[in-house]
């Protein structure tokens, strides 16, 4: 089980993309730089042909590494996503999808990471890999 409050502490309360996906963190391995997230493959998110639409699979991804990137981060440095590439490798269907993610290289100022996602039946639908750039966090203007 994931420590939830190392997670809380990092990120106080949950963004609302992650929410309007149906984020549940179900792994998170700080030592090997993994987690493994579940998402809700809503109805809303389907195409005319029934299968969910390939941005909201993308968003699961970049959602999952993104989080996992800003765990390693801290406070201190804001990661952002400046490439990501997808491989779409079959449709997927409303219900639960989970995403795995890990963090290949980690810089000062640049990350990489890698990504698939699983459909339903736990088959792997899409892959990604991403970099990712660290941005120092600046205090509020006064």
């Amino acid at each position: 089980m994931p420590d939830k409050d190392l997670i809380r502490d990092v990120f106080p309360t949950p963004s609302p993309s992650s929410t309007s996906l149906g984020f549940e963190l179900l792994a998170l391995d700080m030592k090997e730089l993994t987690t493994r997230v579940r998402f809700e493959g809503r109805p809303e998110f389907c195409n005319p042909a029934g299968v969910i639409q390939g941005g909201y699979l993308v968003a699961m991804m970049d959602d999952t590494i993104g989080m996992l990137a800003g765990m390693k981060a801290g406070k201190s440095k804001l990661p952002s996503t400046v490439d990501l590439h997808t491989h779409f490798l079959r449709p997927v269907r409303k219900g639960a999808i989970e995403v795995v993610a890990r963090l290949r290289n980690v810089g000062r100022a640049m990350l990489f990471a890698e990504a698939e996602l699983y459909d339903s039946r736990g088959k792997e639908a899409a892959r990604s890999s991403a970099s990712l750039t660290l941005n120092p966090v600046l205090k509020p203007a006064k």
